[in-house]
């Protein structure tokens, strides 16, 4: 079996993450460095400053201690070039509140043309993504796996719509300030003032103005079904997609 298991970047999405990977005992395929699954000797230095990944990947620090039926796909200069490139970002989403002006050049030079899949595209059992991005770039490589299952609502934040509409990967029809205006909104104000990733990122799915933005500015059919669900979402019977 060939399956894919979305699960958003947030405390409660990996809460829940390792509670459904304890009822499962097929091969799991994490997001994480390969150096944190290793050794637990080496575990401490690998997650030196990662400590808001951490804070995140904690539920599944006990579950890679103890199952062995895992493997992890991404490595610390995956992380090290992610974080530089936030600190980037926070520089700009400080510069245009302050300021209140957006130099589109500034924005798009940080983010670049071409975005490359980090996910493997041949595995065995449960493949973990917690990227939108990653998500979309998979598909688009017409990977074919068995199904696709969600613990809970998967939706693409400004900065992965930022990311994606920047490479050309999906289509906008709307002027590109207009999600860089979402991705100052969702940094400086909701990750900002939430008490975690979690509350912020549930504040997002909430904002029925954001939804209106990414639904009338693109076709993307990833994109738009993301948004559109009806699907519920239970732990124990996570919602099956398909493409």
């Amino acid at each position: 079996m060939k399956s894919i298991l979305l699960v958003p970047f947030h405390e409660r999405g990996y809460e829940k993450l390792a509670k459904y990977l304890e009822k499962i005992s097929l091969p799991v395929h994490l997001p994480l460095p390969v150096e944190l699954c290793r050794e637990p000797i080496l575990r401490e230095w690998a997650s030196s400053g990662l400590w808001g990944y951490i804070r995140v990947w904690s539920p599944l620090m006990e579950f890679l201690s103890h199952y062995r039926g895992h493997t992890c796909y991404l490595t610390l200069r995956h992380f090290e070039e992610t974080i530089d490139t936030s600190i980037k970002l926070l520089g700009l989403v400080v510069k245009a509140k302050v300021f209140s002006k957006i130099d589109l050049s500034e924005w798009l030079t940080l983010i670049s043309e071409r975005v490359k899949s980090s996910a493997p595209t041949n595995w065995s059992g449960v493949l973990v993504i917690d990227r939108f991005v990653e998500y979309v770039l998979l598909v688009k490589r017409d990977v074919m796996v068995d199904y696709v299952l969600q613990l809970e609502e998967f939706i693409p934040t400004p900065l992965d719509l930022l990311v994606l509409v920047r490479s050309s990967v999906v289509n906008w029809n709307c002027d590109v300030k207009s999600i860089i205006e979402w991705v100052i909104k969702y940094l400086g104000e909701y990750v900002l003032f939430s008490r975690d990733l979690t509350e912020a990122y549930d504040m997002l799915k909430k904002s029925r103005e954001y939804r209106d933005l990414v639904t009338n500015c693109t076709s993307d059919e990833l994109i738009l079904t993301s948004l559109s669900s009806s699907l519920s979402y239970h732990l124990n019977t996570p919602s099956k997609l398909f493409f």
